[in-house]
């Protein structure tokens, strides 16, 4: 029998109300906001979802474990998106070069603990997949393989498990982070050192990336692009050295923080920001145990591999 997901009622009000923060900035703040947060980890080969406040060291609140084989290990994106046919769904992508996976799992009705039998579609990725996101009313989905490679997979109407690979672009460096912007109808993508948009034509197995816009340069290594959930017109932008603000309508970068390998940053909207590192940035599998937050905050998953940390969410924005 299917049992309620845990994650129903925290995807509805996930996001809620504004202030500003830096990455490390000490700020006086009445309260630490709840809302759950999802982690890719390279330890277990497993999605995991906590809550922000809540334990981290015991059992998490949902899961998805796809195992080692088929190229499923080392977990590197997921995300959540809604769906008209799936309810909520999860979006995630794992491998190593030569050898990795990018699927879809449905959350709604689902139940807490999922592994690969709950797969609605998986493919392939040998481009070693970093980020995966879905455009939505169009039945596609994007995929950033750091090999120098963007996958665009459309389907029929709504339904995922028809998604097959309708486009691949091979001029973007190093693409390893994707992010569907709703305010202004384009997919950002970051990766070597540019940060660049596509806007979408067709649709499901039409569905085509166009280049829109003029490249943004910056210092290089792009590693991840997310929302501001404090403004719509902000992106969050990291690469091995840096954290950057983007500005959607200038185009224009501004350095926040000179920490190294950030491998995910992105801010709640009552302003905390949240972000994790790799601590041995030599050697894999990447990440640490512990997801940073403003004011000088932690959360440590014992023996974890955090590669990314997400807001669980459907916003885009």
């Amino acid at each position: 029998m299917k049992r309620r997901s845990l994650l129903t009622g925290a995807l509805a009000g996930a996001i809620a109300a504004p202030a500003a923060v830096t990455l490390g900035a000490s700020t006086a703040r009445a309260a630490v906001a709840n809302y759950p947060i999802a982690l890719t980890d390279q330890a277990t080969n497993s999605f995991q979802v906590f809550d922000r406040t809540g334990d981290w060291s015991g059992a998490s609140n949902w899961s998805f474990t796809p195992g080692t084989t088929n190229g499923w290990d080392d977990p590197f994106e997921i995300r959540f998106r809604a769906t008209t046919r799936y309810g909520t769904i999860a979006l995630m992508t794992a491998g190593q070069p030569g050898n990795g996976r990018a699927g879809i799992v449905a959350v709604t009705g689902n139940g807490n603990r999922l592994d690969r039998g709950d797969l609605i579609w998986e493919t392939s990725v040998a481009s070693y997949p970093h980020c995966i996101e879905r455009i939505p009313n169009l039945a596609a989905v994007v995929v950033a393989g750091t090999r120098d490679r963007i996958h665009v997979y459309g389907g029929a109407n709504s339904d995922h498990s028809t998604l097959r690979e309708v486009q691949t672009i091979t001029d973007m460096p190093k693409p390893h982070a994707v992010l569907w912007d709703d305010v202004n109808d384009l997919l950002w993508v970051t990766g070597g050192t540019v940060i660049r948009t596509y806007r979408v034509t067709g649709a499901n197995s039409t569905a085509r990336l166009v280049k829109s816009g003029t490249d943004i340069a910056f210092a290089g290594n792009g590693h991840d692009i997310q929302p501001d959930y404090t403004d719509p017109g902000k992106l969050w932008v990291t690469d091995s050295g840096r954290v950057y603000s983007l500005d959607k309508a200038t185009r224009k970068v501004t350095i926040i923080s000179e920490e190294n390998y950030v491998k995910s940053y992105v801010r709640y909207t009552d302003g905390e920001a949240m972000w994790t590192l790799d601590p041995t940035p030599a050697d894999p599998p990447w990440g640490g145990p512990t997801v940073y937050f403003s004011g000088g905050q932690s959360k440590t998953r014992p023996g974890a591999q955090i590669y990314k940390a997400r807001i669980v969410t459907t916003r885009f924005h």
